[in-house]
């Protein structure tokens, strides 16, 4: 018995007309007999937003009316005038008005039609399809059901477990779960089916996933004839392709996706869905069919599924190769590791590591400890020359405000912190001649140190207000010690050794969360 997901493309279903029926019909009745066969079918479709429009005439047959008729009401008055006589005047308006209402019908201003967005072709969609789908299954005696997922969904780790036992048990009990991204609730972050594909079939526990797409595979020269046959991962993220489908994701999408499914032990296929019984030959491990990613290792263990394969990743955190060795021995991802940064993104956001020398090698991936504009200033810093800019930033936010009382002696110049002038320059709070820590910063034999000094030194003081703030809510402990220390007003990194145990841990990725794929 094999659980497969078969992820269907909008490129694959769609018709001048909106959808095609043929195809989809097909597909179903090839389900049906892979069900009776023993095999447990799970279904991740586009096509909602699609067939929305088409109900509601923004684009189809009906679209082209409006300008036909446009032209017939202006031939109509002109042709009316040219003959007018006494009394025609009431019968022109009348046959002009008739026709102008006739027009409303089929018209649709240029306005309306690109700024009705997603949300709401989706929402007439969605319902729409699910009964297509469920009339053509009907016909061959396979009942549907519908999930629905959201962006907040792949946020959850408790929410796509829960996905996961549900499309378990309705797939172990004979149904053909149907699952869409739901841009009627969730417009604006556009999920990608590809990558929702992913996670369902990491969720659900299946051993493959099959990307139907509108060509037969992923190709390397535009005119389509040299078929890439079987992939790594890494070969699949670094091959580029000059055809591929004509969906939202194209099939650098879904070359990506395929990439992470495998890493996460789920074994994938990309074919067409006109290929004549594609969903029974992908089945089988020996049919020539489309391009394979093969699977790097066995399936993730459950407590690494909804980091490694569900999460939605957020960006991208690129690593030397000595990272990437401690990483591989259980140590965490240190800030002296980490040296490029793709993304915006918060605290707590899932992101892939990558090897910076390889963008093409994804190592794993994991929650970060830090927002991506506090990794791009500390990245490649060694501990302590984190400290060091740490200790400057508070500053610049706090200048002016004097040490706690009770704050401990440190043996320093007794130089008073500047307050920052009117227009919000740091002043002379940076500068290497008063305080330790920009001496250290600036003078240090690392470029990365020289650079962050440079771009603490330029922040405006909103930019040092915004930065401060976060690392105060990402990272409280360690600024805790900064401020009670008190003598990061005078350039001094904390000198205790509980202190400096603190920010000698300072990692950018949280230790429990980081899942690293096989080598």
């Amino acid at each position: 018995m094999t659980r497969q997901v078969i992820k269907l493309g909008s490129s694959s279903i769609a018709s001048r007309d909106g959808l095609a029926l043929d195809v989809i019909a097909g597909l179903v009745a090839q389900i049906a007999a892979a069900q009776r066969h023993g095999h447990e079918i799970i279904l991740v479709t586009s096509g909602a937003a699609r067939l929305g429009r088409r109900l509601l005439s923004f684009e189809g047959p009906a679209a082209g009316a409006a300008p036909a008729l446009r032209a017939l009401i202006d031939s109509v008055r002109s042709t009316v005038r040219a003959g007018a006589g006494p009394g025609s005047a009431a019968d022109h308006d009348r046959l002009v008005a008739g026709l102008q209402d006739t027009l409303l019908r089929y018209e649709v201003p240029a306005a309306s039609a690109d700024g009705i967005g997603t949300a709401l072709p989706a929402a007439v969609g969605q319902p729409a399809l699910m009964a297509l789908y469920r009339q053509l299954a009907a016909a061959v005696g396979v009942e549907v059901c519908q999930v629905l997922i959201s962006r907040s969904d792949l946020a959850s780790a408790r929410a796509m477990e829960d996905l996961g036992q549900l499309l378990r048990e309705a797939a172990g009990r004979g149904l053909l779960p149907i699952v869409n991204g739901n841009d009627a609730t969730d417009p604006v972050s556009a999920l990608d089916n590809d990558q929702v594909a992913v996670a369902i079939a990491v969720a659900a526990e299946a051993s493959r996933l099959l990307f139907l797409t509108d060509v037969r595979a992923a190709y390397r020269d535009s005119s389509l004839s040299d078929r890439i046959a079987r992939l790594t991962p890494v070969q699949a993220r670094a091959v580029r392709v000059s055809a591929g489908g004509s969906g939202r994701g194209g099939m650098g999408s879904k070359l990506g996706a395929a990439a992470r499914a495998a890493c996460c032990g789920v074994e994938c296929v990309i074919g067409s869905a006109r290929e004549p019984d594609v969903v029974s030959r992908s089945l089988n491990p020996r049919a020539r069919l489309g391009t394979v990613v093969r699977a790097a290792g066995p399936p993730l263990e459950a407590a690494s599924r909804w980091i490694g394969g569900m999460a939605y990743s957020a960006g991208s955190v690129h690593v030397n190769r000595e990272a990437e060795v401690s990483l591989r021995t259980g140590s965490t991802l240190f800030l002296s590791g980490v040296k490029r940064v793709d993304g915006e993104f918060a605290a707590g956001a899932v992101v892939e590591l990558l090897d910076v020398r390889h963008p093409e090698r994804v190592l794993g991936r994991g929650s970060v400890a830090l927002p991506a504009s506090l990794l791009r200033l500390l990245r490649a810093l060694s501990p302590q020359q984190v400290a060091c800019l740490i200790s400057a930033l508070l500053r610049l936010r706090y200048a002016g405000q004097a040490p706690a009382a009770d704050a401990p002696a440190v043996d320093a110049p007794a130089v008073e912190a500047p307050a920052v002038d009117a227009a919000g320059a740091p002043g002379s709070l940076v500068d290497p001649a008063l305080y330790p820590d920009c001496r250290e910063l600036a003078g240090g034999d690392s470029r990365a140190s020289q650079e962050a000094f440079a771009q603490l030194a330029g922040f405006s003081a909103d930019r040092i207000a915004e930065l401060a703030d976060a690392l105060l809510h990402a990272q409280p402990q360690l600024c805790a010690t900064f401020l009670l220390d008190g003598g990061f007003l005078r350039g001094q990194v904390p000198a205790q050794a509980a202190a400096r145990r603190v920010f000698r841990d300072i990692h950018a990725v949280h230790r429990e969360s980081l899942v690293v794929y096989p080598a």
